[in-house]
């Protein structure tokens, strides 16, 4: 009798579950490691399908016998009927034996899941640099991105207007225009990873207005010309407050685009580039009335140095202020080797008004010419 009702009693248990609604059951299973989720197709008729609902998948080749159960398995998952999105997709090719050459399954697979919007992927390509379907670059729904191993081609149209993280290990760039179109496809791209890349250009030039972190494997150090807004300013100017910069020995070209009064973030910066030759300031704001000077504690030794060539772009139109004149007086008296100062401005004064304010001003470098720009 009290072996019965302990019979009852379990079989009770696995009723309350088998009594979820399918969406929450998938929900659970998401939670379970692949390989995990699909061993419960055995409890009964009912859950012998439900892991394809999952919206998680995570496939290696080396948990199957052979590249063939591998490919059966995939295609399996991606052949379904199901039109539920994936939300998120690993998949890790090793080895070698048959089938590892016909990459042409991998590719069919990362095409089912960008049509059911996948959000976040990752491809570990370890027998050859594996190609992705012509839909990848255009998924509008990714998120998060991990490619290793893998060749990204030279596409006519890119656009990941969602994609906020990007990370990429030896992967295979076509050439440098292309990668550059890759990258600022990517409009609100924070995270940015690059390391070990094969073909990869002498200089990496990254445009982006949301990029909060960049970690270049071969070295951000060894960056030659850099572009940066405020807000990445920002986090260079606390991240000095509590720590030291790394000498960036290798930056020759710099162009920050900032509001005049936080132009103090930029000493700590400018001490860490010995070698700059370049400054672009760009202020898309008028400069406040009250800016007595560039409130630097010191001049930062590359302008006494190194930098020859400074370029003043002011964005916002109206007359030549005296604070526009100490801001220009800052740079040449102080750029001993300073060669070109250019000021590009909106403006209804005329270029010989502006100059001969400038002539009064005393330069560090007798060689230095002034240039101006008024549109």
């Amino acid at each position: 009798m009290d072996g019965s009702k302990g019979l009852s009693t379990e079989r009770l248990k696995e009723d309350r579950i088998s009594q979820l609604p399918d969406p929450l059951i998938c929900h659970i299973l998401s939670h379970l490691p692949t390989k995990e989720a699909v061993t419960t197709s055995v409890l009964s008729t009912r859950w012998r399908s439900l892991w394809l609902w999952v919206p998680n998948l995570e496939l290696d080749s080396r948990d199957f016998s052979d590249f063939n159960a591998f490919a059966s398995f995939g295609d399996r998952f991606f052949d379904s009927d199901r039109v539920s999105c994936i939300h998120k997709l690993k998949l890790a090719i090793n080895g070698n034996g048959d089938g590892v050459d016909d990459t042409s399954y991998i590719k069919s697979w990362i095409d089912a899941a960008v049509k059911r919007k996948v959000q976040h992927l990752r491809v570990m390509w370890f027998v050859k640099y594996g190609e992705m379907p012509l839909s990848f670059y255009v998924c509008e729904t990714l998120v998060s991105l991990n490619l290793v191993c893998v060749a990204l081609d030279d596409v006519e149209f890119v656009s990941f207007p969602r994609l906020k993280t990007m990370h990429l290990l030896c992967v295979r760039l076509s050439k440098d225009a292309a990668f550059e179109r890759f990258i600022s496809c990517c409009p609100v791209l924070e995270d940015l990873r690059i390391a070990g890349c094969v073909n990869e250009p002498l200089s990496f030039r990254v445009h982006s207005q949301s990029l909060k972190r960049l970690i270049i494997g071969r070295g951000i150090l060894k960056v030659g010309d850099l572009t940066i807004n405020s807000d990445t300013l920002k986090i260079i100017y606390d991240y000095s407050k509590s720590e030291s910069l790394p000498q960036f020995g290798y930056m020759s070209r710099l162009c920050v685009s900032v509001m005049a009064q936080y132009l103090t973030w930029l000493e700590p910066f400018l001490k860490s580039c010995p070698n700059l030759r370049s400054l672009v300031l760009v202020f898309p704001n008028s400069l406040p009335e009250r800016m007595n000077q560039i409130n630097f504690s010191c001049v930062p030794k590359c302008l006494q140095s190194s930098v020859e060539f400074v370029d003043l772009k002011f964005q916002i139109s109206g007359p030549v202020t005296e604070m526009k004149m100490k801001l220009v007086r800052y740079f040449l008296e102080n750029s001993a080797i300073l060669k070109k100062l250019t000021l590009h401005m909106y403006s209804n004064s005329t270029e010989d008004e502006i100059l001969t304010k400038l002539l009064q001003i005393p330069r560090a470098s007798t060689k230095c010419e002034v240039v101006i720009v008024i549109k």
